[in-house]
């Protein structure tokens, strides 16, 4: 038995629809996302759940880009999500070199941020980068195990992290607002680019979506699950905004990095602490786990299409190389430097990228089926992407650090294009030297 099928996805109806959903919530019950929805709250107040009711319509739009696959694209599953297909020739290791860096540089945040939380919550006297470097090995770890163990793991992270996140937000909804926060009200002056900030909270839906290896309808029951997960989650964020805003003023949300501890501990005090503390840590190795799947069954299916080596243990070393560059990068010293936020924005963003490549991309591949593109799909297709590229642009041009933000994303697209044309090149001479045998 082929043990590269180890990274297939699950064969059962219901957990694929389990695991699609579990993996999608992987980086939105991420902290990082937590603190920065307070942020969020706090400059928009009563604005907070329109905005994100929104941005969740763009990403059910994301959504329905892949159900357009197997409408109009496509049969099988496995020649919808092939990589070459999607993206062209060139742009066919962007998604993997951009999951890559964000999984290394996120890694690398959550796990100290939850070494802080775990040594200033739990356990005093444990060194905070002994437990980071602990819960790291012991995510990468789990890769040594089965899929459906995996899996299985990650539902329990996510469950941990948003059945303690509800259970704030009961508290928060049932307990009165403190006589010095006016409920709901708007910040009076809002840069530009916190428009677009709520971009950020649903990324990552795609880890859900099967690389290859299932029929269409399976495929299309895992993108039924993100949707739901987007939907449930969207409701869990504005509930928790809505209560961080009731009991912590709006300056003091917005001013800080730590919104979802203060706005925990105003709701319940030291259990309130606790309680985050555990979201915390459960939402970092929901993250975690979710990103080093992404890596394993995107190098997998790639392996298989011959776009890396056939040595079937790629996906194994892949994360465990992720691991091995995040811990070193925890041992030099870079989880406190201000430039790893900077590093994990413009992952963010080139990953928010692909999703308006996605459109752009559909709108140039010819249909499989025989059918014609409705006009409606285009217009969709094209509003989509014109609104991610231009929240991008917006995020990155009035960012403190553009300038890094754009050697970034240029050095990763020129990687990109370098690996995309001598995979190009390499598959035309493997194609010549056949016919010349």
């Amino acid at each position: 038995m082929d043990r590269s099928s180890k990274y297939r996805p699950p064969h059962s109806a219901r957990q694929s629809f389990l695991f699609a959903g579990v993996y999608a919530l992987g980086l939105m019950v991420s902290p990082d996302n937590l603190a920065l929805l307070g942020r969020f709250a706090g400059h928009f107040g009563v604005y907070t759940a329109l905005l994100i009711a929104g941005v969740a319509l763009l990403y059910f739009s994301y959504i329905r880009s892949y159900e357009d696959l197997y409408t109009h694209f496509s049969g099988p599953a496995d020649n919808a999500l092939d990589m070459r297909a999607i993206m062209g020739a060139r742009l066919a290791y962007y998604p993997l070199i951009v999951r890559t860096m964000a999984a290394i540089f996120i890694t690398t945040g959550l796990t100290v941020s939850s070494g802080f939380v775990f040594n200033e919550v739990f356990v005093y006297w444990f060194p905070n980068f002994s437990f980071a470097y602990i819960l790291l090995a012991l995510l990468a770890g789990l890769f040594f195990l089965e899929p459906t163990t995996r899996a299985k793991a990650q539902s329990i992270f996510v469950g941990m992290a948003m059945a303690g996140l509800a259970l704030l937000v009961v508290a928060g909804l049932f307990k009165d607002a403190s006589q010095a926060v006016s409920p709901m009200s708007a910040s009076p002056t809002i840069a530009l680019p916190w428009f677009f900030v709520p971009l950020l909270l649903f990324m990552g839906f795609d880890i859900g979506v099967p690389e290859a290896g299932v029929s269409p309808g399976r495929a299309r029951t895992s993108l039924k699950a993100i949707k739901s997960a987007i939907a449930l989650f969207g409701v869990l964020m504005v509930l928790w905004a809505i209560v961080s805003v009731q009991h912590v003023a709006d300056e003091r949300l917005a001013a800080t990095s730590i919104a979802h501890m203060i706005a925990a501990r105003e709701i319940l005090g030291q259990s309130g602490r606790i309680i985050m503390g555990i979201v915390v840590i459960a939402g970092t190795c929901a993250a975690v786990n979710a990103l080093f799947e992404s890596i394993a069954r995107m190098t997998e299916a790639m392996r298989r299409q011959r776009m890396l080596p056939g040595f079937r243990y790629v996906p194994r070393a892949a994360v465990l190389g992720v691991a091995t560059t995040a811990t070193a990068m925890m041992a030099g010293g870079l989880a406190g430097d201000e430039a790893l936020e900077v590093y994990i924005r413009a992952a963010l963003l080139l990953w928010l990228v692909g999703y308006g490549l996605l459109q752009v991309r559909l709108l140039s591949i010819p249909p499989a089926t025989g059918t014609v593109i409705p006009n409606i799909t285009k217009a969709r297709l094209l509003t989509t992407a014109a609104i991610t590229f231009g929240g991008v642009t917006i995020l990155a041009l009035t960012n403190g650090h553009t300038m890094f933000i754009l050697k970034i994303m240029a050095t990763t697209l020129g990687l990109t294009l370098f690996l995309g044309t001598f995979g190009k090149w390499r598959d035309k001479g493997g194609h010549h030297a056949e016919n010349q045998h």
